[in-house]
């Protein structure tokens, strides 16, 4: 019989995940392509928002952000309840200076 049992560190014993998001810090605009006569002047639609700032795209479990980059016009915030699902809008804390 061949023992198969993993051991585990203290250390490793001791890593909790926590529940992350990761949200969009701006919004993402769109602009509807438009059509109009030869000889006409066009009048061009205003951008509209296709996603608006603050909306929850991912949900993570993380040891920590100790590492992990969020990309250009995203952030990660800690959920630690699980209120925020994806496509819920998460208002981050005012900074304070």
């Amino acid at each position: 019989m061949t023992d198969t049992a993993t051991t585990t560190t203290a250390t490793e014993a001791s890593v909790t995940t926590q529940n992350y998001i990761l949200y969009r810090t701006v919004a993402r605009m769109y602009q509807p392509g438009y059509g109009y006569n030869a000889g006409d002047t066009p009048v061009v639609p205003a951008a509209q928002v296709a996603t608006a700032a603050g909306t929850v795209i991912a949900t993570q479990q993380l040891t920590g952000l100790t590492g992990v980059t969020a990309p250009t016009g995203f952030a990660y915030a800690l959920d630690a309840d699980g209120k925020y699902p994806v496509g819920s809008i998460y208002t981050p804390p005012a900074t304070t200076s």
